[in-house]
């Protein structure tokens, strides 16, 4: 098997050298062919010097493009079609990059499920990602035991088979390639592995990637099955125009009929958009 593990990295000089390490560590005795490629995004520390010391290659950004970018330029200069994701803060153990591999042979897209009290993190954040896991699912139709792994494995030829429109160049790029990947009906495995605590500090801001990722869950639902999302707004006014008729036959005071007349016109309206918005993606497949 030949494989490129691609490495993200931006200011990571205290953790990305034992990263690398442990990937050749791992990788070592397992027969395959591999290369190592950290995509240097911009640090302003010694995350450079310190991956080429490793004996990883690395990939200069001049400036800080992104994380999604980033595995996007592994992408480019890999040797291999087989690619895998590996973060450089240390939360994913290279050893189970080596046992989700074999996975790799039957499925198009293999992930590494986040588990542990690292994982769930704090209180709040964890009914968030639930929430979030199960919009998840609703849009692509299959179960997704964790969507943003940073620990994944797939065929870049069958990456380049998606649709780029929805393309992510931030820290959304995980959620987007699942989704992708799944909405596209391509296979896909979940190994369960442990995450670490990471090293440094995260680059995350909470609130905005997880604004760009909802926006990149509707993008994605509305161009494989619009109809999917449409209906739930369309069926919210609808009910409410039943509610005010009901109100109206039941002679409450107030505008009721007027506002059930609205509701429903609502309701026409985006049931129409959602037609329009089938008949496009039906001219386009």
């Amino acid at each position: 098997m030949d494989l490129s593990i691609i490495i993200p990295a931006y200011n990571e000089e205290g953790g990305i050298a034992g990263v690398v390490k442990e990937i050749n560590d791992a990788m070592a005795g397992t027969g395959h062919n591999y290369e190592v490629l950290v995509v240097d995004d911009g640090s302003a520390d010694k995350t450079m010097e310190k991956a080429r010391q490793a004996g990883a290659t690395v990939i200069d950004h001049v400036v800080n493009r992104g994380y999604g970018q980033s595995i996007l330029t592994g992408m480019e200069n890999a040797r291999y079609d087989l690619v895998a994701t590996l973060d450089a803060d240390g939360s994913y153990s290279a050893h189970d990059l080596v046992k989700i591999l074999p996975h790799a042979q039957r499925f198009a897209m293999v992930v590494g499920q986040r588990t542990g009290k690292e994982y769930r993190g704090r209180l709040l954040k964890y009914p968030a990602r639930i929430m979030f896991r199960a919009l998840a699912e609703y849009i692509s139709g299959v179960e997704i035991p964790d969507i943003n792994s940073g620990l994944r494995v797939f065929r870049r030829s069958a990456y380049n088979m998606l649709p780029k429109a929805h393309e992510c160049k931030g820290f959304s790029f995980s959620t987007t390639v699942t989704l992708l990947f799944l909405a596209a009906g391509y296979s896909a495995y979940f190994q369960p592995i442990e995450y670490r605590h990471r090293s440094g500090v995260s680059k995350i801001n909470y609130y905005r990637d997880t604004v760009r990722a909802l926006q990149i869950l509707f993008e994605i639902g509305i161009h494989f099955n619009p109809m999917k999302l449409i209906l739930p707004m369309s069926g919210l006014p609808l009910a409410l125009a039943a509610v005010f008729a009901g109100l109206q036959l039941a002679g409450q005071p107030g505008p009721w009929i007027i506002a059930s007349l609205l509701s429903f016109y609502m309701s026409l309206v985006i049931f129409g958009i959602g037609m329009i918005l089938l008949q496009i993606k039906v001219s386009g497949d």
